[in-house]
């Protein structure tokens, strides 16, 4: 299964999400960022996970990028912002055929939600939703993730495998 998870992460802590759901959907699955994750990288994908930090209540914008890049000088360790944005990448994301799913990184009492929005932008590129979205918990704005959640990310990368090929396999 050609299988590429998609992520814009900014302290590391939605990356880490992304190598772990690659991992459980298998060798050949691989973990990239919005740059990384074009034109050879993804044709062809017949999965295509895509997640990204909440950020106002919901995928990261302008606005939101704008406001880290004003924190960066100040911020200790300061974010990565040498990626394009998740919602930069599905805007230009082309048309593909496969199935999809979501995922993102958030404080546990966060209002709102990304996933909704990447599940959009996959739909409009061609990708059907194989999974219900996923929402993966850190404990602070830079993280650390709460406790078994690199487990867990794993595990549904495992249950992702198994739907995108039953996807594939049904006529």
């Amino acid at each position: 299964m050609n299988a590429v998870v998609v992520y814009e992460s900014h302290w590391g802590n939605t990356a880490a999400v992304a190598r772990a759901i690659a991992e459980g959907i298998g060798p050949d699955a691989r973990a990239l960022t919005t740059d990384e994750a074009t034109g050879p990288a993804i044709a062809g994908a017949s999965l295509i996970v895509a997640g990204a930090p909440l950020m106002m209540f919901g995928l990261p914008g302008e606005r939101a990028m704008t406001g880290l890049q004003k924190a960066a000088d100040s911020a200790s360790p300061p974010p990565d912002l040498a990626h394009p944005s998740l919602r930069a990448w599905l805007a230009d994301l082309p048309s593909g055929r496969g199935v999809a799913a979501a995922f993102e990184t958030r404080l546990r009492w966060s209002p709102g939600g990304a996933t909704g929005t990447i599940e959009r932008g996959l739909e409009t590129a061609g990708y059907r939703r194989v999974a219900k979205a996923q929402r993966f918990v850190v404990t602070g704005q830079q993280g650390p993730l709460r406790e078994g959640e690199l487990e867990r990310a794993r595990e549904w990368g495992r249950e992702l495998a198994v739907a995108a090929g039953t996807e594939r396999s049904t006529p």
